[in-house]
């Protein structure tokens, strides 16, 4: 929605509604006013974000908005937004600065979070499903930004600090969202790795938890965060010196890990960056974004069921 949103114009504004109204109009969210307000802010499709929106704007309150951030229309999904039978965008439609997108075909939460559901409250375990939606080389770039000079990931220069980290990033949430913020601050460009749908599996497999997203969904979400310079596809699970050498790192990063035997795991995948002393760790965990100590797929699927 931000992707096609931002494709409108020179810029985009977005309002995030306050749970008190979220709560009163359709049910409580699943994340709280910080993770979501931390998760647009670092949308690169994003230049601006108003915090404490209504879920229900008056007139007078919308005219004020649009006149004081210079707000030329008014962008939501082209489905119905109905509260208390009437519709929550009568008033700009009526102004004429109305305009609706088209929602991006194969991709639904309410497909993704009937996966969630279908976890086991112990195990956490399910069967993989297979997403409908269509990977085409055309909007694997327009993630990236391309076409809107803004939006664009920096482009990589000769003395660039590269940095890369590698991860499933499954449910792309605030905790990923501190965790790039921190790695990028290491460099001046970052890569990130994302492992395929079989290494995920095998990796947490005493959890029963199979990754929610596919590989080409989780890319999507890792490819619209403004704090990313590229991304590598199906990452390796061992960071040997060729990968070191083809993609030219100066630091490696690994963030707060939730796999099986993790801490022998990551002593043979880390072995050569911590020799060639390019290692470097992230504790991506932080109780402003959420008490939980868990993983962070863990955490919202607790949160749904």
């Amino acid at each position: 929605a931000f992707r096609l949103g931002r494709s409108l114009g020179h810029e985009l504004v977005v309002g995030v509604n306050s749970t008190e109204t979220i709560t009163r109009c359709k049910g409580p969210p699943v994340m709280t006013d910080l993770e979501r307000t931390s998760m647009v802010r670092a949308c690169r499709f994003v230049d601006e974000v108003i915090e404490g929106i209504p879920y229900v704007m008056t007139q007078s309150y919308l005219e004020d908005l649009m006149e004081k951030h210079r707000i030329d229309y008014v962008v939501h999904g082209d489905d119905p937004v109905i509260v208390d039978g009437k519709d929550v965008y009568a008033h700009v439609k009526q102004m004429g600065r109305y305009r609706s997108i088209p929602r991006t075909e194969g991709v639904s939460t309410t497909e993704i979070v009937g996966r969630m559901l279908l976890c086991n409250s112990k195990t956490l375990a399910r069967t993989p499903s297979c997403s409908r939606f269509m990977k085409t080389s055309s909007i694997l770039t327009s993630f990236r930004g391309s076409g809107m000079m803004t939006c664009e990931p920096k482009k990589l220069k000769k003395d660039d600090k590269i940095v890369y980290i590698d991860g499933d990033w499954d449910m792309f949430n605030a905790k990923h969202i501190r965790i790039l913020t921190e790695a990028k601050a290491l460099g001046d460009f970052l890569i990130v790795g994302v492992h395929n749908d079989q290494l995920v599996a095998e990796k947490t497999k005493s959890h029963g938890n199979f990754p929610i997203m596919d590989l080409h969904e989780r890319v999507l979400s890792v490819m619209g965060c403004k704090h990313v310079g590229d991304v590598l596809l199906d990452a390796p699970w061992t960071i040997g010196r060729d990968v070191i050498s083809t993609l030219n790192l100066d630091i490696v990063v690994r963030g707060t890990r939730y796999i099986d035997d993790g801490d022998n795991e990551d002593i043979q995948r880390y072995k050569v960056p911590q020799e060639m002393k390019i290692f470097r760790t992230i504790d991506a965990t932080n109780p402003s974004l959420t008490a939980s100590s868990c993983s962070p797929v863990h955490d919202i699927i607790k949160r749904i069921q």
